[in-house]
């Protein structure tokens, strides 16, 4: 609002100096709307709405608060394109269809007011209960996780998650209505932190043959397999009650030998689930050797870890335990590196210095980034400094992509990633020191345009029977060896009039695609893209291209949704 106002004083300034003859000032651009809640479209008072430009050096960020009628109105609002965000606890917008919704895209013009938006809130549902052992007693610490189906997939991802209290209760909200599985993983039993026993010793091997009985993650309604899981379904507002009872399972042994660490070096190995739900710890025996106890049937990654703060050692192996111990898992640390490189950017003015930052990620990312594959996940960032040099210290042998981030809000592309005089923008496989050339480039393409829909109970044949569709995301998909690079994907989204913008789209060919009611990241997945090569439409960018194209919605079928 102060921005407004100093632009607001600045024109006053301007008009004041003109001559008498001068034209009236323009009426100043205003937004206004109505919150309901639905089912009923009852009007919602007290809904925070925030108003936040795209473009920061150009528009302002606005708030107002809903009155008794659901009404809001923000004045004096900076001409541009902005999007809407709404806000009550225990509510979540939905669109006209009823799916929930992030995209709230509008062009405001100069001198003109932006009235009779509509927006519709859901009540969102709860889920709560009590955990306890199968005694009947509280347990505590225990997370709970709800999960919800992937789109598309067979598989899960998780919606939230709550640890219980002191009592064993906990309680998730937020939770938009739909199907869940909700999972209870206890917290860790120390017997599997004990000392690894000196193998050399006679009688340390004697509790091997007694079998480990532990708590492990149980699925409601009461079992350890998330295959038998049921699901719960949520309706708005529900709050759902789900109690579990932990009993003690059959659990099994990851035996192994850590080789190549030097004597005095204390080594660690860490055993991760593949979906990211659990991790077991001990450390490695002075002759080598770990064990890692119980572990419940399924697949997982071991690391090792050894070295020192300076020069460490790392090495990982996928297993799988099933029903029996296993035993001769032999791992050899490989010490990390660095690597280091330096950036250079093109197509931009001299001027303020601009903070980027180089990440470096993993290329196989796992399907849940779970709780314990977060570095995996996210990957390291590096700052750029005012030279343009970076460094990513630690770095293990494996495949990897690089991305920048950053920039002063212009978009930008990153143009080449070299090493060793061959282009690795695709991906490349680190194996120890190196040094990288980034190219960050102002110069990418532009495309622009409208989204247009078939209006419903129209006659076919009547010439106008298509009307701009607001609030659908556009999405440039680029050719199949660029889809594993996140920042390959042009994104935009259409205003109230059907309008969309994608800035700094690398050159290359690319399937252009119009979606509604889709949630963010789908389109990364191939099994979708797959389903969808008949509705794309082929857009050539080249370096600082312009391109103007009228989109029709895709349509997406209900499994994606």
């Amino acid at each position: 609002m102060m921005r407004s106002l100093a632009i607001a004083l600045l024109l006053l300034g301007t008009l004041l100096s003109r001559a008498q003859d001068s034209p009236p000032a323009a009426n100043p651009s205003s937004i206004a709307g109505t919150v309901v809640k639905e089912p009923g479209s009852e009007p919602l008072k007290k809904v925070l709405v925030q108003v936040v430009a795209e473009d920061q050096k150009q528009g302002g960020n606005y708030s107002a608060i809903t009155d008794a009628d659901g009404h809001f109105r923000m004045e004096n609002v900076v001409p541009g394109r902005y999007r809407l965000f709404l806000e009550k606890t225990g509510l979540v917008e939905v669109n006209g269809r009823g799916f929930k919704t992030d995209v709230n895209v509008f062009t405001v013009q100069a001198g003109r007011a932006v009235d009779g938006l509509m927006f519709r809130m859901l009540p969102t549902a709860i889920i709560s209960g009590r955990v306890t052992d199968e005694d009947g007693d509280p347990m505590s610490g225990v997370r709970i996780i709800v999960q919800k189906k992937k789109p598309g997939k067979a598989t899960r991802e998780t919606a939230g998650s709550e640890s219980t209290n002191d009592l064993g209760e906990f309680r998730l909200s937020g939770l938009f209505p739909g199907r869940y599985w909700v999972e209870a993983m206890p917290p860790p039993d120390m017997r599997d932190y004990e000392k690894q026993p000196d193998k050399s010793q006679p009688g340390d091997n004697l509790s091997d043959a007694q079998p480990d009985a532990r708590y492990v993650t149980t699925y409601y309604p009461g079992t350890h397999d998330a295959t038998e899981a049921s699901a719960v379904t949520l309706k708005a507002g529900d709050e759902m009650p789900v109690n579990l009872t932990l009993t003690p399972a059959r659990t099994y042994r990851v035996r192994g030998i850590v080789t190549g660490v030097l004597a005095g070096q204390k080594a660690a190995v860490d055993l991760v689930s593949r979906a990211g739900d659990s991790i077991h710890s001990n450390e490695v025996g002075p002759d080598g050797q770990f064990e890692l106890r119980g572990i419940a049937p399924g697949t997982y990654v071991v690391r090792a870890s050894a070295g020192t703060e300076s020069q460490p050692l790392t090495a990982r192996q996928d297993i799988s335990v099933g029903a029996a111990d296993v035993d001769g898992v032999k791992l050899t640390p490989l010490p990390s590196f660095r690597l280091s490189g330096h950036l250079r950017v093109e197509g931009r003015a001299s001027g303020e210095p601009i903070q980027y930052s180089a990440n470096l990620r993993s290329a196989e990312l796992p399907e849940n980034s779970g709780f314990f594959m977060s570095q995996d996940f996210f990957g390291a960032n590096a700052p750029v400094d005012g030279a343009g040099n970076f460094e990513w210290k630690s770095v293990n042998p494996g495949n990897y992509i690089v991305q920048v981030y950053g920039g002063d809000g212009q978009s930008f592309f990153l143009k080449s990633v070299m090493l060793g005089g061959r282009d690795i923008s695709t991906g490349f496989t680190a194996s120890g020191p190196a040094s990288l050339d980034l190219l960050v480039s102002y110069k990418g393409g532009a495309v622009e345009g409208m989204v247009v829909e078939k209006e419903k109970d129209v006659d076919t044949d009547h010439v106008n029977n298509e009307h701009p569709a607001a609030n659908a995301t556009v999405v440039a998909v680029p050719d199949e060896k660029y889809r594993k690079l996140p920042d390959h994907f042009g994104i935009g989204s259409s205003d109230q009039q059907g309008r969309f913008t994608i800035r700094g789209l690398a050159p290359g060919s690319y399937a252009l695609y119009a979606w509604q009611d889709l949630e963010d990241g789908v389109w990364h997945d191939v099994d979708f893209l797959k389903s969808q090569e008949a509705n794309g439409k082929a857009l050539k960018v080249e370096e600082g291209s312009r391109q103007q194209v009228e989109l029709k919605l895709s349509p997406v079928g209900e499994e994606w949704r």
